[in-house]
């Protein structure tokens, strides 16, 4: 476990808002009945992998929390109107068939890359730039080893993701043009733009266009069954 390698080494920094999102109790069940069939245990199942109904209502507490930090008193007003029940669900099951992509292809995750994260977070860092052990330590020292396996396993996650999509995207050869630039300044008020930062910005545009269609398609071919209601309001 890279978190009990790094108490040893003394020497690690961690992402301070996985911590936050992590340590964050909360299973709430907003009249879900939890009884013997599918239906009342599963959210979803992806390629015959289940998302539980404890996992889903988990999530959506903890997106609930990070959107009244965002809009307070105001989020009560525009809840219903982000759909975050459908948009939760659905980014569950996107990660669940990337991850099974990412297995696939056999993509790993080796204990120096999440110990390279780790300590490249800022928010252990001193005023000259350095990592600040004695921070790291306070906030580290009244944590379980389960819940620093849980950052651990998230952090994993975060870089089989991010290998999945370099891996994908190195699988084609995107470029812009010089016409494409040319034609982008056709639609723009400001004079002073550098060619390069448009000419970055629309490679950027390209490649997550490309990566969406190649997930369009893998999610078009799973065999996704849902089962949760998603047009009954929870209150």
């Amino acid at each position: 476990m890279a978190f009990k390698f790094l108490r040893k080494r003394k020497n690690v920094k961690i992402i301070l808002w996985i911590i936050t999102i992590l340590i964050i109790p909360g299973f709430f069940f907003w009249g879900v009945n939890i009884g013997g069939d599918r239906q009342s245990q599963y959210a979803a199942i992806v390629n015959r992998e289940p998302i539980t109904i404890r996992e889903f209502y988990d999530q959506l507490w903890k997106v609930e929390e990070r959107y009244r930090e965002i809009f307070g008193d105001g989020y009560k007003e525009i809840r219903d109107k982000l759909n975050i029940e459908k948009n939760l669900l659905e980014s569950m099951i996107r990660e669940k068939l990337l991850i099974n992509q990412a297995k696939k292809r056999r993509i790993k995750v080796f204990k120096n890359e999440i110990i390279e994260v780790i300590k490249s977070d800022p928010a252990f860092k001193n005023e000259k730039g350095e990592f600040d052990e004695e921070r790291y330590r306070q906030i580290i020292s009244n944590m379980s080893d389960d819940q620093l396996k849980k950052i651990e396993d998230q952090i994993r996650k975060e870089i089989i993701l991010q290998k999945l999509k370099d891996q994908i995207l190195s699988e084609t050869n995107i470029v812009v043009s010089d016409q494409e630039i040319d034609q982008y300044l056709k639609h723009t008020q400001s004079k002073n733009i550098d060619r390069e930062n448009i000419r970055k910005m629309l490679l950027w545009q390209k490649r997550e266009k490309y990566f969406e269609d190649w997930y369009k398609t893998i999610r078009e071919k799973a065999k996704v069954i849902i089962y949760l209601q998603l047009d009954k309001k929870n209150g």
